[in-house]
């Protein structure tokens, strides 16, 4: 088995909002480009649930797989990306704090080490700037401040 680096990235918002409204913007799957600003497009197949996929198109990528891992409702859902360079591993996570919601994306990237100087120069800073642009984004479709 190749040797792999491992690649973390986590943002996080509080937002006022209501459990159920972020999940809702969770599950609607084929509508993330409306607050995923580095999506072209995505398709559900099937349900909602672990060990279902979805098609996801990056803005300006190739479609790729991507397979729900876990899903505990109104609370959390992570999914996995297999890449010929390594895998792509997003854990989403939810958590009332009072009348606030702290809403959690982290990334964690297993690169193929001969892979890991292009992945880091052209694919990872993107990544990174994405995941927190997508909470903001995130959070302004639901939060009433």
């Amino acid at each position: 088995m190749a040797e792999t680096q491992r690649f973390v990235a986590q943002a996080t918002v509080t937002v006022n909002a209501l459990v159920h409204d972020i999940w809702a913007v969770w599950v609607d799957v084929n509508a993330w480009k409306t607050w995923d600003d580095g999506i072209d497009s995505t398709q559900l197949h099937g349900n909602f649930k672990a060990g279902n996929s979805y098609t996801l198109t990056p803005q300006g990528g190739q479609p790729l797989t991507v397979t729900l891992t876990s899903v505990t409702q109104g609370e959390e859902f992570s999914d996995e990306a297999v890449l010929p360079f390594g895998t792509l591993v997003t854990h989403h996570r939810m958590e009332p704090l009072g009348s606030r919601i702290k809403v959690t994306h982290e990334l964690v990237a297993d690169i193929a080490d001969e892979t890991v100087p292009a992945f880091a120069r052209d694919v990872w800073p993107h990544l990174q700037s994405g995941l927190a642009q997508s909470l903001v984004n995130l959070a302004d479709l639901v939060g009433s401040d």
